[in-house]
Parts: C-alpha cells; structure tokens; sequence
C-alpha cells in the first residue's frame, strides 16, 4: 500500500494572505505586532514616494502603476521599441502634473527597533507557514507575552503589495539579512508551494546604512513621545524595516490618517506603556507623528471592574458628573440615599467601590455559574461622556459640572465603543468606529427597546457615549481566542457568556447612574411642593380669565384694596404651576406608554376569545374520544405485557393533565379580560379573596403551594374598586411569590398568607406574606422592589422568562391611585416577603360624606 504526502497548492498563501486579511489596515496591525513580539519600543510606519525624481524610462509594471493614478500615462510614456519613454517636450504644466503623479506612487515602509531576525530565523520560523513557535514559546526575550501565534502574519504583506523587501539586523553585529519575495510568483496553474521560493542574502552592512540609502534617516522619530516634557533619545540600531512595493491599494492623505486612526485603537487609551507608534505621509507631513491616545480626563463616570478566576469582581467606580457641592440636603435625608455609595461623603471623595461575585451580578442560579467561570479573569474599564449641555432646569435638579462637549465629540468619534484587548493588543473587530463591530454589545438595541430618561431605574445608556478597555490573555482566557483571519472570536458560545458578562457589568454603570437621578429627582419635587404651585397656578389663571370678561373701566371698583397685585409674582406662579404639570405629565407619558404595551397584548387576548374557548371544550372532550377510539382497536392481551411509560391509555393520562393546566390558564386569561372585570363598583374583598382562592387552587397545588385567605367576618369589607385592579396587585404577588419558592430557603413548606381586617381611620389592611427566601440583595434599599424595571429575576439568555420589573410597580401604583400605602414589613436578604396595603373603606367613606 503506497503512503503518498499532502502537497500545497501555491494558490494556499493568496487564500491566507490577501483573501484571508479582511482589510490593509488589518495586514498592517499583524506587521506591528510582530515589532511589539520583537521587543521593539517603537515602530514607524513610513509612506513615501519610490521616485525621489520624475523617471526617464519604466518598465511595463511601473508603467500600469503610474496608469494607475494618471489616466493618460500614454501621452507622457509612449512606447517606443516596446519601451515606455519620456517624452522629451513636456510644457510646465504636464511637468507638475506628472511630477504629482509620481508623488502619489508610494512604498509602505514598517520600520522597528526590535531585536531583529538571524537568517536562521527567518529560515526556520518566518519562511515556515503556520509555524508553532509563538505558541511554544509565548514569552519574548524582553518579557512580554507575543501576540502572534497562527504563524501567517508574515502573509499579511501579501495583502499590501505585490514585492517585498525584508531588512533586519541583530544588536551588535556587522551584517544584515535581507529577505525579498515576489508574492506574483505564487500565481500560476498547477505551482505547489514548494515550487515558489524567496530570496535570502546575507549583507555586509548596517541597518543604518539601508534607512541611508532609503532617505528614512531623515524621518525616523529621534525622540520617543511623553506628555508635557522631553522625550528620551531613541535608537534604531537594530530592528526590522519592511519595504512593501507595488501596493495593492491607492493610499491618499485620507486614507493613512484613517490608518493612525486604526492604530489608536491597537493600544489600551490609558497611560502610555513601552510601545510606540509612529505614523508618516509625506503628503500630510503636518498631520503625522505619534499616535496619541490619551482619553479627555473630564469623564462624567468611569467604572473599574476586575474579575478573578473564582468569580470574585472588584468594581470601582469614579462619579465626576454631579458637583457635590450643590446637592441639596433633601437628597441624603430620603432612606434611599443613606447606604454605603449614595451619602455625602461617597460624593465628595468621587469614587466608591465594592465586591461582589458572578452569582449576584447576573442572577445566577448554581448551576448556571459554570459557563462564566470558563471564560477566565479580565479587567474592565469603561468610561461615559455626556455630550451635551444641560438644560437651566435639569441643572437645578442635578447639578453638574461644566464640560467640553467638542474635545469629548472628538475623542469619541475615533476612540469610543468597548474595545477587546489581549495582552495589551487589540482583538479585531471590537469597537471599531463605523463598522458593524463598533457596538458589538448591541447596546444601540437594548435603548430601542427601553429608551427611558436617565431618571428612570432600569435607563440604558446610548454606544455613542461610551468608551472602554477589555483586558484578556492568551494564558487566562483561552476560550476567547482569535480567529486565524483577526477577525472575531472563535468559540461563538463563550463569546456569547462573555457578552452577557460584560452587559451585566454596563447594568451596574446603568443602575448607579440612574438611580442617582432618580432620587435627585425625587428629592427636588418634595422640595417644590407642586400640588401647591398647581393650586395657586390655576387659582390666578382663574382670576385672570374672569378679569378678562370685565370692562377696565369697571376694574377699579372690583380690585381688592387691601393688597396690591404683583404682575411679576402672579405670573411666576403660574409659570411655576405650568412647568410642574408639565413635568407630571411627561412621567404620565411614560407609564402610559407602559400600559399601552399591556393593554395590547389584552386586547390580541379579547380577539381570540371565541378560539380559545373552542380549544378549552375540544382539549376537555378529546381524553374521552380518544380512550373510546383505543379500545376499539387496541387488543387488551397486549396492553399488559408493554411497559407502562409506553402504554398508550396511561400517555393519554399524560396528556390529559397537560390539558386541564392549558385549560385553567385559558380560564385565567378569560377571566382577566372580562367586561365586568373593567366596571368600577363595590366589591367584598372577602368575597373576592374566596373567588381568587378559587381560581388559583388547582395551579397553586401544582407547585405545592398553600394559600391561606384570613378576613375580619365582623367588619363588611367593601371597597370601590375595578376588579381587574384587585387582580393586578394579588396575581402579581402570587406570581412573585411562586417564583420565588424556586429560589433556595430554609422552609420545608411554601406557603402564603393573606390577612384583611379593619385599621384605624376607616381604612383596611391587606396583610400578605409568604415564607420564600425574601428579599434578593441586589436592591440597595427594600423600596426599590418598587421601581419600574427594577427585577431580581435573571436574564440570562435562556429560554426562561426573565423579571420585566413591571410586577411591584404596577402594585404601587395601584394601591396609590386608591389613595392607598403600601408598606415592606420585610428587609433585605430576610427570609419570607411581607407587604402591607392600607386602602380605603366605602362604607365608611360614604357614611362621612
């Protein structure tokens, strides 16, 4: 049997190489990681024209060049015996136009101070595609971790231009190695590989010497960059500088700038580290230099996480928005702004920070903790950036600190989005301004979705004003490795964990920010008292209107004499009273938004009405037909000997029970939408609590829960009320309630309790408790349960319903609506939920009326 090896077809490096690398600024990014392997400080990139003059003849490949970006090349070399010739009268003008075209003709130029290459190396490791070398040795002689390890970086030159020329010299020695190949070689019907090869020389010269010949010297950087003092001197001794000819792209000013551009995205904005990027065009000479990619230090919020390899998470985050100053005292007097991170003295040093771990942070349950703890440690850093100013009246609710919005505009413009970094290197395409991977995260998705103000807990904040850093390692994190072609992340289900990851720490920014502004906002209505402003508003518009209808001649008689009016005052009252409504009904707009969305979904329900009770009779018949159809043709005999699992009259059993839970949801449903439920009248709530009990039996013994209904039969419990609001508020708590019995507790038992008897001040309290495992600790203080979008449930990403934070606000607002309280008997991480609900007596009321 003859054992015959694979062979290579040549065509393999134009698919690793140009058709692998998605774009010229990607190929350049591979070249400049393989300096920063090379323990370089700096590395140059160089545009620079090939003709230091106009040149008197070309070849026929210079000449499609110069065709390239001179339509009519032929009238200035014609060919003359198959050579392409100057014409030899040229006026002034066909000089400069010509002389422009040569300028535009360029060699890309990537120069390091590395520790170069032998010919050995070059043999045994560049020369060699998808070579394992950086993966064996992933630590360089400088100490850093390389960032290469697919071993086809070098393919990338391909993707640039056609010719390459390779310098490089070792500190310390006499000679250089040059290395030159014709990526045109590779082209041609049945070439294998091993039929193309390079030129590899050894030369008697320094590095020096050839950046002499090349006219480098004068370009190369002297100094390295610092912020607001000298440089140090820099040293290109030694290193690597590439030559790449014949490029495949038309480089203009535009597009080199685009590239600086790209590489201030390769290295962390953060403090500048041992590398250096240094970018030249001749043509733009004043636009080149070093990329400098500090972020504005006037950030409003800047939030550091780190996160261990156990699941621990360190965040801090840094709050330079709001001027503490001039917060006003009300705002540290409410509950909510008295625990650790919200007092005065958290805003003043500007910074607060906590532990906590991946559980918490994502609601997980115990078995979902897994998938997270495999993606590793990484750190975290993000920043925000409002971008405009302020109104004069969100300033005197929350006083912020004065900005400069266009010095953050820029920034941001090529700096923003959350960028993936591993080993201090970016992960393409994360982050990248205007491309698809530019909010990687979807956050633009999660505003559509829920585009509330800043003040509402459950805010999302816009991609557009965020910056970050992800820091990851090859060593830590080797589920998030690359894609051979840079281009994304390999494994698309831990990417995946990694995203909800990350949108959980951004949930943390979100909630810290929006909570402030919550209750800031909340601390200046009880400072403004409204109701009052409303009052007199419209007391003096009345007046004004009824004035209006009075002749001036008889105003005299009619004014009061006892006090004069005050045009300026009056007017600032109504004014006062304008804006307060204004603002009351901007949040009535948002909730009716809310209601809105619930009310369609009610209304798609009413339309299926007929349908769903056709499927509810047909599901509680078809068990019987079904039985009846089997034993006509089902031969007893047989039935005994098969197992149970599989026999078919204990499958229609099966099936059966499934339909009585469909069916007992289809009630519920029914029940909800019903007319009647919409008509305001006087209910029993004891009568009403036995309906309930009823309605929620068989559902309840499912999950093994007990509901004990307790009323005072000495007192007539009447309420005024619509009975879709008292189903509101119970079956939100008893959806709560189940839910949470899946949480672990110490009760052996889940039960729950709802107590109505009568209080003082001809009201009723509504006692409801449950023994589950309480409160969730994520919320900062027991109120916030009642905040619309605040939820304890998960969302991870499965197919489990996650908490809309919908449920408890819905009760609270109910119960005010009824002039009602509703108060938490129970605390935070306590066992078993408590709830008491005063609302008022119609019996009681009637009578004092």
């Amino acid at each position: 049997m003859a054992r015959i090896p694979f062979k290579v077809s040549a065509r393999a490096a134009r698919l690793i190489g140009r058709e692998n690398v998605a774009t010229s600024q990607g190929a350049i990014t591979e070249l400049v990681k393989n300096a920063y392997d090379a323990d370089a400080t700096s590395c140059a990139i160089f545009f620079l024209p090939r003709e230091k003059s106009t040149p008197t003849s070309l070849t026929e490949k210079q000449f499609v060049e110069l065709h390239g970006v001179l339509a009519n090349a032929e009238d200035f070399y014609p060919l003359i015996d198959d050579k392409r010739v100057l014409r030899s009268e040229l006026t002034e003008e066909d000089r400069t136009s010509i002389d422009a075209a040569f300028q535009n003709i360029l060699d890309l130029w990537i120069v390091d101070n590395g520790h170069g290459m032998s010919a050995k190396t070059i043999e045994d490791h560049w020369m060699v595609i998808g070579t394992d070398v950086k993966e064996a040795i992933d630590i360089s002689l400088g100490g850093r971790v390389v960032t290469g390890a697919k071993g086809i970086g070098r393919f990338a030159l391909d993707r640039l231009g056609q010719e390459c020329d390779l310098f490089s010299g070792q500190p310390n020695q006499i000679s250089i190695v040059r290395w030159f190949v014709d990526w045109g070689d590779f082209e041609g019907d049945g070439k294998i590989i091993d039929d193309v090869e390079a030129v590899l020389d050894i030369e008697s010269r320094s590095i020096n010497m050839v950046y002499q010949e090349a006219g480098l010297d004068a370009q190369l950087p002297k100094t390295s960059p610092s912020q607001g003092k000298p440089g140090t001197p820099l040293q290109f001794n030694s290193g690597t500088a590439i030559k790449i000819s014949y490029l495949h792209d038309r480089w203009d000013q535009r597009d080199s700038l685009k590239l600086k551009q790209t590489l201030e995205a390769l290295l962390p904005p953060k403090d500048r580290g041992d590398f250096n990027i240094y970018v030249y065009d001749h043509r733009a000479a004043e636009d080149s230099g070093w990329i400098d990619n500090f972020p504005p230090d006037q950030f409003d919020y800047r939030l550091e996480a780190k996160v261990s390899a156990t699941g621990d998470v360190r965040i801090k985050i840094d709050r330079q928005e709001i001027d503490a100053s001039k917060i006003r005292q009300s705002v540290f007097d409410m509950e909510a702004m008295q625990t650790p991170g919200y007092r005065l003295e958290d805003f003043e040093r500007g910074s607060y920070a906590y532990q906590t771990n991946i559980q918490k942070l994502l609601k997980l349950k115990d078995d979902g903790v897994g998938d997270f703890l495999a993606i590793g440690p990484f750190d975290f850093t993000l920043y925000f950036f409002k971008l405009a100013r302020p109104s004069q009246d969100n300033l005197k609710r929350y006083p912020q600190k004065n900005f400069d919005a266009s010095t953050r505009r820029r920034w941001l413009k090529n700096s923003g989005g959350i960028r993936l970094y591993r080993d201090g290197f970016r992960v393409r395409p994360y982050g990248e301004p205007n491309t698809q991977g530019s909010d990687w995260l979807l956050l633009g998705q999660r505003v559509a979705a829920n585009p509330a103000a800043a003040k509402r807990i459950g805010w999302r904040v816009p991609p557009q004003q965020l910056a970050g850093t992800i820091n990851i390692t090859k060593a830590g994190n080797p589920l998030l490795a690359d894609q051979s072609n840079r281009e994304g992340i390999m494994n698309e289900r831990a990417f995946a964990t990694f995203r909800e990851f990350m949108l959980a720490l951004i949930g943390e920014f979100e909630h810290d920010r929006s909570y402030i502004y919550h209750h800031f906002d909340k601390a200046y209505d009880l400072d403004h008292l409204e109701e009052a402003d409303v009052a007199e508003g419209k007391q003096l518009a009345d007046d004004v209107l009824a004035d209006s209808t009075i002749s001036p001649q008889n105003q005299p008689d009619i004014l009061p004499a006892t006090k004069p009016a005050d045009p300026k005052s009056d007017l600032a009252k109504i004014a006062k009273a304008y804006k307060s409504e204004e603002r009351k009904n901007e949040a009535l707009k948002d909730d009716i938004q809310v209601m809105r969305g619930m009310a369609t979904l009610g209304t798609v329900l009413v339309s299926f009405t007929h349908e769903l009770k056709q499927i509810k009779a047909n599901m509680e018949s078809r068990r019987v037909r079904m039985e009846n159809s089997l034993r006509r043709v089902v031969d007893e005999a047989k039935l005994q000997s098969l197992p149970e699992q599989i026999n078919p009259f204990n499958i229609v059993d099966r099936w059966s029970r499934e339909d009585e839970k469909v069916s007992r949801w289809v009630d519920f449903a029914l029940s909800a939408v019903s007319p009647t439920k919409r008509r305001r009248r006087v209910m029993n709530v004891a009568d009403y609590l036995a309906d309930l009990s009823k309605h929620w039996d068989e559902f309840l013994k499912s999950k093994q829960v007990g509901l004990h209904i307790r009323c005072d039969d000495e007192m007539p419990l009447n309420i005024l009320a619509h009975e879709i609001d008292l189903d509101s508020i119970f079956y939100n708590l008893i959806v709560n309630s189940v839910e949470a019995f899946i949480r672990p507790s110490a009760e052996t038992t889940r039960d729950i309790w709802i107590t109505v008897s009568e209080s003082a001040e001809d009201r009723m309290e509504i006692l409801y408790k449950d023994n589950g495992p309480g409160l969730s600790n994520c919320f900062n203080v027991p109120d916030d349960i009642f905040i619309f979008g605040a939820s304890s449930k998960a969302n991870d990403g499965s197919l489990e319903v996650s908490g809309t934070g919908i449920g408890m606000w819905l009760v609270k607002n109910i119960v005010d609506d009824y002039n009602g309280t509703a108060a938490l008997l129970s605390g935070l991480g306590e066992a078993s939920f408590s709830l008491s609900m005063q609302l008022p007596l119609y019996e009681k009321t009637s009578s004092a009326q």
